[in-house]
């Protein structure tokens, strides 16, 4: 009889758990405080010396910063692409990996990542450097390590690198099938290129934050591309997520109002006013734009008892009609059926559906199982792509009729959602910036920069500089830094924002 309860083998993750717990590692980097701390540094240091020290210093802690972020978004897209993890894996979770998959499956992975130029976490390059001391005391040629932290393949590696690489980059281990996270770019996937959508989730799941999100990329990669957001619910405490990116927002606070008035409403929105321009007008003067429509659950009742269907009219004509003038139209709504706007979306093709359901609202697969736009799927599959994610959310992409775990995305808004308690409106702007800090998910110091360059109502770089960061003494040193930022990072939004020579 067993006396025991040791067994090496007890816990057995599924790849879409390992990945996970790899694509979460790579959210939790120590680096958050770089810039902060550079641009202390660089302060003192020109205070001390010279402001041309301070400028390279603060020039090198942001440049550091952005060759980290890159190397983050290179371990994401390994994961997402390949479901090549081991390399990312560190401490434990690296040690509890090898003991489930076993080495051959984890040399596999790393000689890939190898030949890929990934970073390697300290476990993975301790594990390489031990390998390779053994396998030179038996006279057989494994790893060797660079100066870089990369991998370089030994003499009798190399002899083989071009059969060998080329059988690692068709082999899916068993440790890890192609694309094992089912983890999709939803950003990416209706901002590049831009699509027609309607996305849907109830309140709470996610959607003003994806929309935040694509608006930025859009702007990023389409600077000329012009949006017009239409907001009925008029919360102060997301006004972050088209603030600095959002050419022309029309706020209305729809709760309570009569049918009437809100249609009322709506109508002065498309067609404008003797003191705004209505987005008809605005839109023929357009080359390139985007309709975002909020809460269209709350304007399809009023358009339904007021039988105005201009709303869903428009939607149709644009998602139809607007592909050769390179105009767009997003929809939001609580769920798929928004047939009181006037829309028949199972009769056209041309809109994407994008559905968002969080740990906290699964039962609404029910309300939606017969809805025409949505590819059906069962609980015990849901809550599996739920606990892949690393926001506790699945997502459907109509594109593909997919659906996959929604990845981790910056939150621009006053508000954390999940754990119900505000953020912003109550604090002072210096307070709301550290809280967001301390609970939101850590990005990397580039990141947070530019986080706050997008997010400024400031237009110039020195309005930016002297009123927001209050660094009036250290003006210059600071915009040549920023503007060095811009330029490696290539954001054209940001560029195109502060108006910089290019």
């Amino acid at each position: 009889m067993d006396m025991t309860r040791f067994d090496i083998n007890k816990t057995q993750r599924t790849p879409e758990q390992w990945s996970a717990i790899a694509f979460k590692s790579t959210t939790e980097n120590n680096n958050q405080w770089n810039i902060a701390f550079g641009l202390v540094v660089a302060a003192i240091a020109a205070s001390a010396t010279s402001g041309i020290t301070g400028a390279l210093i603060a020039g090198w802690t942001l440049y550091s910063s952005f060759k980290k972020a890159k190397e983050i978004q290179r371990n994401q897209a390994a994961i997402r692409e390949y479901g090549c993890i081991a390399h990312i894996l560190d401490g434990d979770d690296f040690r509890a990996y090898i003991q489930q998959v076993g080495k051959d499956d984890i040399e596999r992975e790393l000689h890939f990542a190898s030949s890929q130029e990934y970073a390697f976490s300290n476990a993975a390059i301790d594990y390489i450097e031990d390998a390779s001391q053994f396998s030179q005391s038996l006279n057989q040629p494994f790893f060797s390590l660079t100066s870089s932290n990369s991998l370089q393949q030994s003499t009798l590696l190399s002899q083989q690198s071009n059969s060998h690489s080329t059988e690692l980059a068709a082999t899916n281990t068993s440790s890890s099938v192609h694309n094992p996270t089912h983890i999709i770019d939803i950003v990416r996937e209706i901002a590049s290129p831009i699509r027609n959508c309607i996305i849907f989730g109830i309140g709470g799941s996610g959607k003003g934050m994806l929309v935040a999100n694509a608006l930025r990329r859009i702007k990023a990669e389409k600077p000329n591309r012009k949006i017009f957001y239409i907001d009925p619910k008029n919360e102060p405490s997301e006004y972050g997520y088209t603030e600095g990116v959002v050419d022309v927002v029309r706020r209305k606070k729809c709760k309570n109002e009569s049918p009437e008035n809100i249609c009322k409403w709506m109508d002065e929105v498309l067609d404008g006013t003797g003191e705004e321009i209505g987005y008809i007008e605005w839109a023929n003067n357009q080359e390139e734009s985007l309709l975002v429509i909020d809460e269209g659950s709350t304007l399809g009742d009023a358009a339904k008892k007021c039988r105005n269907e201009r709303i869903g009219t428009l939607i149709l004509h644009i998602s139809s009609l607007g592909g050769s003038s390179k105009e767009n139209v997003w929809l939001l709504a609580q769920s798929p059926y928004v047939g009181p706007l006037g829309l028949n979306l199972s009769a056209t093709s041309q809109i994407t559906a994008v559905a968002i359901i969080s740990d906290k609202n699964t039962n609404v697969l029910k309300q939606w199982k017969k809805s025409p736009i949505l590819e059906m799927i069962d609980l015990e599959r849901i809550n599996t792509l739920i606990k892949a994610s690393p926001c506790n959310r699945a997502v459907f992409f109509g594109g593909n009729s997919t659906w996959g775990a929604m990845p981790e995305l910056p939150n621009y808004s006053a508000l954390d959602r999940d754990n119900d308690k505000p953020t912003g409106d109550s604090l002072s702007t210096e307070q709301r910036q550290q809280l967001r800090t301390f609970t939101a998910i850590q990005r990397s110091p580039s990141q947070q920069m530019i986080d706050k360059l997008e997010r400024t109502r400031h237009l110039t770089l020195e309005d930016f500089i002297v009123k927001e960061l209050g660094q009036n003494d250290r003006a210059d040193e600071l915009k040549t830094a920023i503007v060095t930022l811009m330029r490696q990072t290539d954001h054209q939004g940001l560029i195109y924002k502060f108006k910089i020579d290019v």
